[in-house]
């Protein structure tokens, strides 16, 4: 076999696994209710750990994971996704209609990559 042809089938071969790798709308869906449940969560502790005391704390902890599993649930709907065959790139609006809330995450090889993140305080207002 020639170098070509060599190089040829390892590029169909990649190609192939990648095709069959490429996470669907189903898993977009669990990674961006656990990575928005994390954010959300992670944004309520901060908000709340000025609150003094054992029960604030445990208090600011559930209401926070709760808060967490909210916006995951709400957000998991709210997405679009451009199929490429071999990866999909995902855009997730959470800001609605303001600019700066969306969302970019790249799905290859049943894994998601962010491409761009707003910050926090876009989200938020």
């Amino acid at each position: 076999m020639t170098p070509f042809r060599i190089l040829l089938f390892g590029l169909i071969l990649v190609a192939g696994i990648l095709y069959v790798l490429n996470p669907g709308p189903e898993k977009f869906k669990e990674f961006l209710q656990v990575e928005l449940a994390e954010q959300a969560s992670a944004r309520a502790r901060a908000a709340g750990e000025g609150v003094g005391g054992e029960t604030g704390g445990a208090i600011t902890g559930f209401l926070a994971d709760r808060l967490g599993r909210r916006a995951g649930s709400l957000a998991s709907d709210a997405f679009t996704r451009e199929d490429y065959k071999v990866a999909s790139v995902y855009t997730a609006d959470l800001n609605g209609r303001r600019p700066g809330g969306a969302w970019k995450f790249l799905g290859i090889a049943g894994w998601f990559v962010p491409m761009e993140r707003p910050e926090m305080s876009d989200i938020t207002g």
